[in-house]
């Protein structure tokens, strides 16, 4: 028996397998309640508004700033350059200014189309990079929700400066700290969903596993490529923490609406809470977050809604819904989580031939909700 063999046989031996029972039976102390976000009011800006743009895009130069030395100081695979934030402004505040928040495993790249969409309809736009992302491997596996939180609420303030009202939007893991946000701050004035990460398809069930001590630093390959704008490994740390943000969204919406019927579904009830314009884009086909999950969701929100997806549902989908909410079926063909918000990524041989479509829609509920002229 050689060295290797019998390091591997020492993973099974009865006191490393009392450690990992042990580790189970701490998960509930690693997936604890997540703690109270600082929340920084925002700035009156009617007097000066010109002196507040001023500001925040001097804060957002410097938060730029500070994320590219931090990408070229632990960038491990390269140069990881293009997972920096950007900011789309206008000369001047416009009447309403969106953050973006990216999804797991991502960064600001995935937002960038978006922004130029949001730009296009006289939105000034403002994306961060969340932390653990655009670095390394090592990072995510240290990472907590509440820095992703953190992060948001430095994203607002920013957005808050460059714009009187504020639209908060985000993909996947970004989608679900943008449904966290709009809990926590009464001023937002509109929801932009993408994916968002409301329930894990199939296996939502057992991602608490991924809180153990023991096995939150195990990292798995995916089917991407490497590339400078997304982590090709997928640590269980992060997919632990997006758990906590899913479940803390949830236990906000349950303890919000305390005449809820028992047995209501928990995604309905989350939707109930939601009280603005809300924009939601998904794909059928998504094996990252479920379909139904985001449906459900969607059609409980009681503000204008609407729901544009991709590909064939595996079951009839009521119409009208509940909400009244409009449903846009922009293509048959279902697309792949990453590929959603993107027209195309040259990085991972992904192209989204229905973008434009995405974009009419996306535009007209902007122009309908939102427009950038009084």
């Amino acid at each position: 028996m050689d060295r290797r063999q019998a390091e591997r046989l020492t993973l099974i031996r009865p006191g490393t397998a009392c450690l990992i029972v042990l580790g189970v039976l701490t998960l509930v102390g690693c997936a604890s309640p997540l703690k109270p976000v600082t929340i920084t009011p925002a700035p009156e800006c009617g007097i000066q508004p010109q002196y507040c743009f001023l500001a925040g895009r001097a804060q957002f130069e410097a938060y730029r700033q500070a994320k590219l030395d931090l990408i070229h100081a632990r960038s491990d695979e390269g140069d990881r350059t293009p997972s920096a934030p950007i900011a789309l402004l206008h000369p001047t505040r416009t009447k309403y200014a969106a953050l973006l928040i990216h999804g797991l495993n991502d960064s600001a790249f995935y937002m960038a189309d978006l922004a130029a969409l949001l730009y296009m309809s006289g939105i000034n736009v403002i994306t961060i990079l969340l932390p653990g992302h655009g670095t390394n491997i090592a990072d995510m596996r240290r990472v907590t929700a509440e820095q992703w939180r953190s992060e948001v609420e430095a994203g607002l303030l920013m957005t808050h400066l460059v714009g009187e009202r504020l639209l908060v939007g985000g993909m996947s893991l970004g989608g679900a700290l943008a449904i966290d946000a709009t809990f926590r701050h009464s001023d937002i004035s509109g929801l932009l969903l993408f994916a968002p990460a409301l329930e894990l398809r199939s296996v939502d069930g057992l991602t608490w596993l991924t809180c153990a001590p023991l096995l939150g630093e195990i990292a798995t390959e995916t089917e991407l490529k490497e590339s400078p704008v997304k982590y090709k490994k997928r640590v269980a740390n992060g997919v632990c923490q997006l758990k906590r943000i899913m479940s803390h969204n949830a236990h906000y919406a349950a303890q919000a609406d305390s005449s809820a019927v028992p047995g209501t579904d928990r995604m309905a009830v989350m939707g109930e809470q939601i009280h603005i314009p809300t924009f939601v884009a998904m794909t059928y086909a998504d094996a990252r977050v479920s379909p139904d999950a985001i449906l459900k969701f969607s059609a409980s929100i009681r503000a204008p809604t609407t729901i544009a997806t991709y590909g064939v549902p595996d079951a009839v989908v009521p119409q009208p819904l509940p909400n009244g909410a409009v449903l846009l079926s922009l293509a048959p063909e279902g697309l792949r989580h990453s590929n959603l918000v993107r027209r195309s990524n040259a990085y991972n041989d992904e192209f989204n031939p229905y973008f434009d479509r995405l974009a009419d829609a996306l535009t007209g509920f902007l122009a309908t909700h939102f427009r950038a002229d009084p």
